[in-house]
């Protein structure tokens, strides 16, 4: 068996790929904030394929390069081990949105992100998703580029595709654009796609 290991984006759960197909042969296990995960599931299937989007692919660059955790396929979506700044979204784009965050901007936040009818909110309440950005903030740290493909939504307007473009690129690493925004699960129906089955 094989497994298909996801880290989450910002304030989402379970509910966001919800309605993705697994294909055949693999399992799927999401990793929510605080992304706390035992090392010893890399050693229970036998392939792990990690992918991470959004502020997940910022979290799951830092936990294998912390773990010293080696994958043949490590898939970005709509994010990048570097999330803040010349690579990611400007600090003062990001400091307005955590500022002005309340129950109304988040919702205006996910129109941003190019929502559809697939969309599913996360159950967890306002205040933590707003404590789990201020978290974000307080530690961020720029994490080594572990990726080996990166997917970029034409239409991301949460983390500016060029941005993403130029990082993939100048870390040598081969990315694949789709038509979507920031949320992608409108465009991918299953796994297969990110995961190359």
């Amino acid at each position: 068996m094989k497994l298909i290991l996801f880290f989450n984006g910002w304030g989402m759960d379970e509910n966001i790929i919800s309605h993705l197909d697994i294909p055949s042969g693999y399992t799927l296990k999401t990793i929510n904030f605080p992304y706390d995960i035992n090392s010893a599931i890399f050693q229970q299937y036998n392939e792990v394929i990690p992918v991470g989007w959004s502020f997940g692919s910022y979290y799951l660059a830092k936990y294998l390069t912390e773990n010293n955790i080696k994958c043949k396929k490590v898939i970005s979506l709509n994010g990048s081990p570097e999330m803040i700044g010349k690579n990611g979204i400007s600090e003062g784009v990001f400091n307005l949105t955590l500022d002005t965050l309340t129950p109304d901007t988040l919702l205006k936040f996910y129109g941003n992100m190019g929502i559809d009818d697939t969309f599913s909110p996360s159950k967890k309440n306002f205040q933590d998703i707003k404590d789990e950005l201020q978290y974000f903030k307080d530690h961020y740290v720029p994490q080594k580029n572990v990726f080996t493909h990166a997917f970029i939504g034409k239409k991301d307007k949460i983390i500016p595709v060029s941005r993403q473009k130029k990082y993939f690129e100048t870390n040598e690493t081969a990315f694949t654009e789709i038509t979507c925004g920031h949320y992608p699960f409108s465009a991918i129906k299953s796994w297969d796609i990110l995961i190359g089955e």
